[in-house]
């Protein structure tokens, strides 16, 4: 393969004029000082053969210094690094700007976790420090991953997946599949213009995360795409679509989706432009003239700029994915956030929690639907609960390394936001939010640039705020240790305690009386106070916060019971039928299972259940193990709210005999603190819902009628303390 006879660019005639000297290899030692250097503006030429999982390429590099200090007195040789896949191999490299030699490559950690695609290091020698310089380099390789590999039931995301070339899909992302040079760890973080240019692929369609640039594909009759605005690098992928192309405003929707999924085609238009004219008044106009949704090939929920790259079972899902709330319109709003305005890599990642809150929540705000709102805040704090105190870690520290998990990451993130908007109010969080986009697109923004445009919408000091709920962990242990009223003064005296850390709150409460209610705030900045509240009618009982709008951790023992308790704590079980077993059930299984060490996990079958064996450990039940007697009598000595028949189960007084009904019940395990119990049940094989979704309730019970969910319930508990006179 090679790129033909066509025009070059202008910076590629440049890098023509200069020396070259290959020396292939491997480089043993260099003591030249290395040069840190980035790119600021980038040119990607490839040409790819799915059937040879084949890539032939040919990059043009624009490099800045980044390291900021003076330039060394007199001709004194520096080395320049760049990194590249390593089944990729560089067959030229040019310089202009400097005279240099290409000395090979440096041997790739073995102890490395991800040795096998971790990118190998190819070292340039050059005469003498310079501030820039032009590099020119082609390279050519075989790009291959075993796909299933990195394919796990129960999860959306195939990690894994770093770069690969074949009949199935394309998918260059993050595997360095161009060259890319090294900075210094410390080296001010720098943005780039990227240019892309790609042979079609026949058979396939591609895109990539950047806008469509005709001028420049009439010149070269290849594919050609130029950023919108400076971003941290070039993505490419493709597979065997349609596309599918409509217009909303200044947006060009494209839809890149397979023949079988036509008939998922008006739903997702119709989703982009509900989102577009949702959002762009909150947030500011879409910051690109592109925005496409793509098929993929593996599990996946990816934002790039431009586009989101969703597998075929997420595109699948039809209504779901283009009205629930934290699918689609979380994927769009990344275009703004992390993929517009990019999280700067010294600070935290900010924009999972932005775009939570602004989607995964914020969209039941803005559809009216203030009990979907309630139960986010609340499932948020309570996750909170069953946090283990190693993993409470601050906020600022996601996706840096040892850094807070996905967790507090994405839902503490949502309520830190949710908290933000209502101290300095939400039409000031919003007017905040519409600079980031006009300030910091094609740009890095940083927790204290956030901080900074929402100090300047609101006219007020947040370094308080930021200080205890982004820069600290943890949370506060809110409750009413006690309540009385003095009618004679007509005060409400209440003892509040948060524990320890002390963080400086603004408290709701709800009070209760003969006449109705009422809801006050009230300060607290200590661990434990008392405070006067006036109130001309006698209270009868008060309660913390019920709404859930301040950030807490709640007790054990007050987390609603869901799937995730049941993977919570030291040990498991799970109950089958004897003899052969339903793949969704022991799918199902294998999910739970991966909570717990091999060692914590029993697996038992109707008819040979030991005295005991559920007593202590989060336990799953499936399908007719509810028959057996030690099951039945368990879940009855818990109280467990769903009761199995002949013809199928109850529930509330109803019976469910269709033998397309399904249950999904989780009930507090009494011998487990913040444990579960959950059952699955299905009144037949066909009605089972799939594996991989049971997790993804965050409901105490959901009833299923051929797969689809038709009636919710959490079981929640109150704390509701009676007020002494």
């Amino acid at each position: 393969m090679s790129f033909g006879n066509r025009t070059e660019s202008r910076a590629a005639a440049v890098v023509m004029a200069a020396g070259l000297v290959v020396a292939l290899g491997s480089l043993g030692c260099v003591t030249a000082p290395r040069l840190s250097m980035q790119a600021e503006r980038c040119r990607i030429e490839v040409r790819m053969d799915p059937a040879a999982h084949r890539l032939v390429g040919r990059t043009v590099l624009d490099l800045v210094r980044t390291d900021g200090d003076a330039l060394p007195a007199g001709q004194k040789p520096v080395s320049l690094e760049l990194l590249l896949h390593p089944d990729l191999k560089i067959t030229q490299l040019q310089t202009s700007g400097a005279r240099g030699k290409y000395r090979g490559t440096v041997k790739t950690d073995p102890s490395d976790e991800d040795a096998e695609f971790a990118p190998r290091k190819h070292v340039v020698l050059l005469d003498n420090a310079v501030d820039s310089l032009t590099l020119f380099v082609e390279y050519q390789g075989e790009l291959f991953q075993d796909v299933s590999a990195g394919e796990v039931l129960g999860e959306i995301h195939n990690v894994t997946m770093r770069a690969h070339i074949g009949e199935e899909g394309i998918y260059l992302a993050d595997g360095y599949w161009y060259p890319k040079p090294v900075a210094d760890e410390g080296a001010d973080p720098i943005l780039g213009d990227y240019v892309l240019i790609a042979d079609p692929v026949p058979g396939l369609e591609l895109a990539a995360s950047a806008q469509r640039d005709p001028v420049l594909s009439a010149q070269t009759g290849w594919l050609a795409w130029r950023t919108p605005y400076p971003v941290d690098g070039m993505v490419l992928v493709g597979g065997p679509h349609e596309i599918h192309q409509a217009t909303h405003n200044h947006v060009a929707i494209n839809l890149h989706l397979k023949p079988s999924q036509a008939a998922h085609v008006e739903g997702l238009i119709d989703a982009v432009r509900r989102n577009l004219d949702r959002y762009e008044p909150l947030i500011g106009p879409y910051p690109a003239e592109e925005f496409a949704i793509v098929d993929n090939f593996f599990s996946s929920g990816f934002a790039f700029p431009t586009f989101t790259l969703l597998s075929s079972d997420v595109i699948n899902m039809g209504k779901r994915l283009q009205t629930r709330h934290g699918m689609l319109d979380h994927e769009i709003l990344h275009c703004w956030w992390g993929n517009g305005v990019h999280v700067d890599p010294r600070d935290g990642n900010w924009c999972e929690a932005l775009t939570s809150y602004a989607t995964n929540y914020y969209g039941y705000v803005l559809d009216g639907d203030e009990e979907n709102a309630r139960r986010k805040r609340r499932n948020y704090a309570h996750f909170l609960g069953r946090l283990k105190p190693e993993d409470d870690k601050p906020l600022d520290t996601f996706d840096r390394e040892d850094g807070c998990g996905r967790g507090v990451g994405y839902k503490k993130g949502a309520m830190v936001f949710h908290m933000l908007a209502r101290k300095i109010g939400q039409e000031n969080f919003w007017a905040a939010m519409r600079r980031m986009t006009e300030e910091y697109v094609g740009a890095y923004a940083s927790w204290d640039d956030i901080r900074r445009v929402c100090e300047e919408s609101a006219g007020l000091s947040l370094e308080t705020f930021f200080r205890q709920w982004v820069r600290g962990n943890g949370a506060p242990g809110l409750s009413v240790e006690s309540a009385r009223y003095d009618s004679a003064d007509q005060t409400l005296t209440l003892a509040l305690s948060q524990g320890e850390p002390t963080f400086e709150l603004e408290v709701p409460i709800h009070i209760t009386h003969a006449g109705g209610s009422r809801d006050v705030v009230v300060p607290l900045g200590t661990a434990f106070e008392e405070i006067t509240v006036p109130l001309e009618i006698a209270p009868i009982s008060v309660e913390l916060d019920p709404d859930y709008h301040v950030f807490r951790k709640v007790p054990l023992e007050d987390i609603i019971p869901t799937t995730a308790g049941t993977r919570y704590g030291s040990s498991f079980a799970c109950v089958l039928r004897a003899g052969e077993v339903q793949e969704s059930y022991t799918s199902l299984q294998s999910i739970f299972q991966r909570s717990f060490e091999e060692n914590e996990c029993i697996t038992r079958t109707v008819g040979s259940i030991e005295t005991g064996a559920l007593a202590e450990r989060c336990a799953l039940i499936l399908g007719d193990a509810v028959h057996d007697p030690y099951v039945a009598g368990f879940l009855s000595a818990i109280e467990f709210p769903v009761r199995f028949t002949e013809e199928g189960f109850e529930f509330d007084g109803v019976t469910y005999a269709d033998t397309g009904h399904a249950v999904l019940c989780t009930a507090a395990h009494p011998g487990v603190a913040g444990g579960g119990v959950t059952v699955l049940y299905a009144n037949s094989d066909g009605a089972i819902p799939a594996a991989r979704t049971v997790p993804m309730y965050d409901r105490s019970l959901v009833i299923f009628k051929n797969r689809r969910p038709v009636l919710r319930r959490d079981f929640e508990h109150r704390r509701i303390v009676q007020v002494e006179r």
